[in-house]
């Protein structure tokens, strides 16, 4: 079954990114080529990516203890959100303090509206895909609205939040090391930041090992985002994908 999941997710990924880059090509006004971001000492400033990481785990650590805002249900949406936020704020902030710009995020504000649009459709197109690979998955018409149901407001928001801190640490890692070692570190990082929840929770050896798979799409999805420098489109397909280990499989 987890190799079914992970099937569809490069068929959901794959069809997303081929999109994108039709899309790419034929509007090339929507995704210019963008230098790489460059700072005066690099290593110092995967540093300061680095604490911020190590504050994501600790305020982590605090929401985990059920120490952050309570919910309340009539708002429990709109508060987990806020919740996800403050997880993310020591990373999110890096830029801030470091007075980088927005594209040290990959958030470009140019045509927002329009790469957005692209970004919902691509992700439309993603869940279709996955419907039609995973076996046991409803249809489409099913699942894009379970998944778009205002209930998940606080997921989209923790993708977000993810994918900004993802680019954030990507764009300092590379001025340090360059590109294509940078892909590969921080898809193999990404994978291999599941394993402690996993093993909580009892996973198996052959679902840890999967994680191998989940390095292999992050890099394929890596090159596509770096290429972009545009957290906008990704978050789109990202978070779609996500949603689906909740809203594909019937219970």
């Amino acid at each position: 079954m987890q190799l079914a999941h992970h099937f569809a997710l490069l068929a959901g990924y794959g069809t997303a990114i081929v999109g994108w880059l039709v899309l790419a090509r034929l509007f090339p006004g929507l995704w210019p080529r963008r230098e790489p971001v460059r700072f005066a000492t690099p290593w110092r400033e995967v540093g300061w990516a680095c604490l911020g990481v190590l504050g994501v785990i600790l305020v982590g650590q605090l929401y985990v203890r059920r120490w952050m805002l309570p919910t309340w249900e009539p708002l429990a949406p709109l508060i987990e959100a806020v919740n996800q936020a403050l997880i993310f704020s020591p990373i999110l902030a890096v830029p801030l303090l470091r007075g980088h710009g927005l594209d040290s995020a990959w958030l470009p504000l140019d045509r927002l509206g329009a790469r957005l649009l692209v970004g919902i459709a691509l992700a439309a197109a993603a869940i279709l895909a996955f419907t039609l690979v995973r076996a046991g998955s409803d249809l489409w018409p099913q699942v894009y609205p379970r998944v778009y149901h205002p209930g998940n407001f606080g997921l989209a928001v923790q993708v977000l939040c993810e994918d900004v801190a993802i680019a954030i640490l990507f764009v300092r890692l590379r001025a340090a090391i360059g590109l294509r070692g940078t892909i590969v570190l921080v898809a193999c990082l990404f994978a291999a930041a599941h394993i402690p929840s996993m093993l909580s929770t009892g996973a198996s050896a052959a679902e840890v090992a999967g994680l191998a798979l989940d390095a292999g799409l992050g890099i394929v999805v890596l090159c596509a985002a770096q290429r972009s420098a545009d957290v906008w489109w990704v978050w789109s397909v990202h978070y779609a994908m996500d949603m689906m280990q909740y809203h594909a499989i019937p219970a």
